[in-house]
C-alpha cells in the first residue's frame, strides 16, 4: 500500500516531465525502484526511490502521510545549496538513502527536471508522534537518531506534544530519554532554572550536558557552585567541558575561581590551552603525574607534562613506564626533553624495540641528552636494519661522535651524510681519517662536502698530498689549504702565483698572507700589478699581513 501511494504521488508530481534523453522521468524512477528491490531494499528504500525528486516539484511530502523513515531518506538525497548531487557524508548516515543512491548510480544518474522551487523542510514537529510510536514499538538506533536529529533542527517545536514529552521523560531511568526530555523542555519553552540545576547535579551525563547548555543569562552563586561541582567530577568528561564553557561565558571573579579547579583526568587537562598553568601548579601536579604514569589513559598527557616541566625526579618512573608501554613514544620524548644522563641506560635498552619508529625516537632523545655514553649506542644503531633509524643514527653520530666513532664516520663518508661526517672527523682530529678526507676533497661532486673535507684537513696534522686535478675549483681550494699548513712545502705556492686562473693566483696570495712568511714577499709583490682586480686586492691584503708579522 505504501509503495503504491509513493508511486501515485511521484506520477502526479512528475507528469509529463522528461529527462535530458527524452525519456519519461517516471519511467526512469520505475527503473531505479526496480534496482532497489533487486538489491533487497525494504519498503522505505523503494518509496524513497520513487519520491527522492518530488521535493523539487514543490510537493510537501510531510502533508501526504509519508512515513518518517521515507522522509529521512528523501531528505538525505537532496543536494545541498549550490550542488547538483547529495553529499556522500549525508547519504551514508541513512542506510535507505545509501541504497537508493547506489541504485541511482547503477541506473545511470539522471538529473531531475529543473525547477525554480526551493525544497521544503521534510521533517518537522508533525513527525514527532509517528517517531515516538515507532520508538515505543522498536526502540532502535535509527529511531533514536531521527528523534535526535529532529530536536537539533532550527524549526518550531513549541507544541503540546513536545511539552508532554518533556514531562513524560524528565525522570526516565533511560539516559537517552532523560537527555531528550531536557531538549524538549528547552524547545517547548518550559525551562526552569532551579529544575535545570538539579538535573545538572543529579542527572546522567548526557542530560547534565543538555541542561548546562540550556542555561543562559546572568548566573546566580548557586549556579556557579553547581558548575564548580561538575568541573571536579573526573568521570564526566563532556559535562566538565560544558560546565567550563558556561563558566567562561558567565565571567567574573567567582566563575574564574571555579575555572581554576581541576578534576584529575587526562581527557581535558588545563594545560592543553594554558601551558603556563603547568608551571604555576607544578608543585601540586608533579607527584600526581608521576603516580599516574602506569595508567594507560595517561599515556600522552602525563609524559608530555613531565617533559615540559623538565622534572628530573621523573626520569626513573618515565624509564620504567617506557619499558612497559605498548607505544612508548611520548615517554621517550619526555626523557629527551628532560635531558638527564640517568635516562641513557633505559633508552639504550629501547634501541632493541621491535618498532623502528620507537628506535628512531630513542635516537632523537639520545641526541638531546648527549654525553660519552651515547656514542657506543649510536654506533650500534648505524647497523640497524631500518633505513630511517640508520639515517637518524648517522645524524646523531655526526654531532656527538668521538675517537670511538672514527671508523663509522669514515663509512658515512660514502653516504649522503658525507659533509657532516667530514666535519665530525675534523673535529675529532684522528689521522686515520686523512686518506678518506683527501678522497672527498678531490673527488666528491658536491661543493659543500669538498669544503667540509678541506676544513677537516686544515685541522688535522698530515704530510700533505699532491693535487691530481686540473679543475680550477679544486685547485683554488687546494691552494687555500696550503695557507693553513705552515709545515707543507711552499715551493708549490710560487708555482700557483703564475697560474692562468685568476682566482688560483688570488688564493696563492691569500695563503702567503695567512702564513705571514717574510720570504713570500718576493712572490706576492708581482701580483700587485696583476691585470685582475681580485688578485691585486688579495695581494695588497697579503702584503699587509706579512709586513705586520
Amino acid at each position: 500500500m505504501g509503495i503504491a501511494k509513493a508511486r501515485r504521488i511521484a506520477r502526479r508530481a512528475h507528469q509529463g516531465q522528461l529527462t535530458r534523453t527524452s525519456e519519461l522521468f517516471t519511467d526512469y524512477l520505475e527503473r531505479v525502484a526496480r534496482i532497489v528491490e533487486e538489491r533487497d531494499g525494504g519498503w522505505a528504500a523503494v518509496q524513497a526511490a520513487w519520491l527522492h525528486a518530488v521535493p523539487g516539484t514543490g510537493v510537501d511530502l510531510t502533508r501526504q502521510g509519508i512515513p518518517w523513515r521515507v522522509l529521512r531518506a528523501v531528505e538525505a538525497l537532496q543536494p545541498d545549496p549550490g550542488w547538483s548531487k547529495p553529499t556522500p557524508a549525508k547519504v551514508h548516515l541513512v542506510p535507505d538513502a545509501a541504497l537508493v543512491n547506489e541504485a541511482l548510480a547503477a541506473g545511470e544518474v539522471v538529473d531531475p527536471p529543473e525547477s525554480s522551487w526551493q525544497p521544503v523542510v521534510l521533517m518537522d514537529a508533525g513527525m514527532l508522534p509517528q517517531l515516538l510510536a515507532d520508538y515505543r514499538e522498536r526502540p532502535g538506533h535509527e529511531t533514536k537518531w531521527a528523534i535526535d536529529d529532529l530536536f537539533a533542527r532550527p524549526i518550531n517545536l513549541n507544541t503540546p506534544a513536545v511539552a508532554e514529552l518533556a514531562e513524560q521523560w524528565w525522570d526516565s531511568e533511560d539516559d537517552w530519554e532523560n537527555r531528550i526530555a531536557v531538549l524538549a523542555a528547552r524547545r517547548a519553552g518550559l525551562l526552569d532554572r532551579e529544575r535545570l540545576l538539579r538535573k545538572v547535579l543529579d542527572g546522567p551525563e548526557g542530560s547534565s550536558v543538555a541542561a548546562i547548555e540550556s542555561l543562559s543569562g546572568e548566573a546566580s552563586a548557586e549556579e556557579i557552585e553547581v558548575l564548580r561541582t561538575v568541573v571536579l567530577r573526573p568521570e564526566e568528561r563532556w559535562a566538565r567541558l560544558a560546565a567550563r564553557a558556561r563558566l567562561t561565558a558567565i565571567g567574573g571573579p567567582d566563575a574564574e575561581a571555579a575555572l581554576q579547579e581541576w578534576a584529575f583526568s587526562p581527557w581535558d587537562v588545563p594545560w592543553r590551552n594554558d601551558r603556563a598553568w603547568l608551571h604555576r601548579n607544578a608543585a601540586d601536579v608533579v607527584p600526581r603525574l608521576i603516580e599516574a604514569l602506569p595508567d594507560p589513559t595517561w599515556w600522552y598527557e602525563a609524559p608530555f607534562a613531565l617533559g615540559e616541566l623538565r622534572v628530573v625526579e621523573a626520569v626513573g618512573p618515565l624509564s620504567e613506564a617506557a619499558q612497559n608501554a605498548e607505544f612508548p613514544h611520548h615517554h621517550i620524548e619526555a626523557l629527551g626533553k628532560i635531558g638527564s644522563a640517568d635516562a641513557v641506560p633505559a633508552l639504550v635498552r629501547l634501541l632493541g624495540h621491535s618498532s623502528a619508529d620507537v628506535r628512531a625516537y630513542v635516537l632523537w632523545a639520545l641526541d638531546r641528552i648527549g654525553g660519552a655514553e651515547v656514542v657506543d649506542a649510536v654506533i650500534m644503531a648505524c647497523d640497524d636494519p631500518d633505513v630511517m633509524v640508520r639515517d637518524r643514527a648517522a645524524r646523531v653520530l655526526v654531532r656527538h661522535g668521538d675517537e670511538r666513532a672514527v671508523t663509522p664516520l669514515i663509512r658515512l663518508c660514502d653516504t649522503r651524510h658525507a659533509g657532516g661526517a667530514a666535519h665530525a672527523l675534523g673535529r675529532i682530529g684522528d689521522p686515520r681519517a686523512v686518506p678518506t678526507l683527501w678522497h672527498l676533497f678531490f673527488r666528491h661532486d658536491r661543493k659543500a662536502v669538498r669544503y667540509a673535507a678541506g676544513r677537516a684537513l686544515a685541522r688535522i696534522d698530515n704530510p700533505g698530498h699532491w693535487c691530481p686535478s686540473d679543475d680550477p675549483r679544486i685547485l683554488r681550494a687546494y691552494v687555500w689549504l696550503h695557507g693553513h699548513k705552515p709545515d707543507w712545502n711552499r715551493q708549490s705556492l710560487e708555482h700557483w702565483t703564475k697560474h692562468t686562473d685568476a682566482l688560483v693566483r688570488a688564493r696563492a696570495a691569500e695563503a702567503y698572507g695567512r702564513l705571514r712568511d717574510p720570504a713570500g714577499v718576493e712572490h706576492v709583490r708581482p701580483l700587485l700589478a696583476d691585470l685582475d682586480p681580485r688578485v691585486r686586492k688579495a695581494a695588497e691584503v697579503a702584503m699587509t699581513q706579512i709586513t705586520r708579522s
